[in-house]
């Protein structure tokens, strides 16, 4: 038992050993811990850049296509201001038409009563009447229904 017994020097010389070896122990984890966080930031700067450099790609791609759309409704309202103007250009013409044709038929019936008044007269006479029965025999069709 006497070969184990440590003097105080020895005791001292040891403690003072642990105490270097857990000092270097404690620095190694700390360069490694040191290491670990710098590695860390750097990864967490490039992820940093990749989502600011992808947020800018997105908002100029909805850019894009919210001047898209607004090109594509500005044409769309074009195309149908042209559609409705030419729809109301149509319709004047047909006016238009119609209007030049009742005119010459206004001019030929006149014509064609100044010539021969008698017969016109007697046309128009034929034709009210003709008009009349028509409209009389609709109402005696309504009204057997109604009974």
């Amino acid at each position: 038992m006497a070969d184990d017994a440590k003097t105080p020097s020895q005791l001292a010389d040891e403690a003072r050993q642990i105490g270097r070896d857990a000092s270097e122990a404690a620095s190694g984890i700390a360069d490694e811990a040191k290491s670990i966080a710098s590695d860390t930031a750097q990864a967490l700067r490039a992820s940093a850049a990749d989502a600011k450099t992808t947020a800018g790609e997105t908002l100029d791609t909805v850019r894009g296509v919210a001047a898209d759309a607004r090109d594509a409704a500005a044409d769309a309202m074009g195309t149908g201001r042209a559609y409705a103007q030419n729809a109301v250009n149509e319709a004047g013409k047909k006016i238009v038409s119609f209007r030049e044709r009742a005119a010459l038929w206004e001019a030929s019936c006149s014509k064609q009563i100044a010539a021969e008044p008698v017969k016109s007269v007697l046309l128009a006479a034929a034709g009210g009447a003709l008009l009349a029965g028509l409209l009389l025999a609709f109402d005696r069709s309504g009204n057997r229904y109604q009974n």
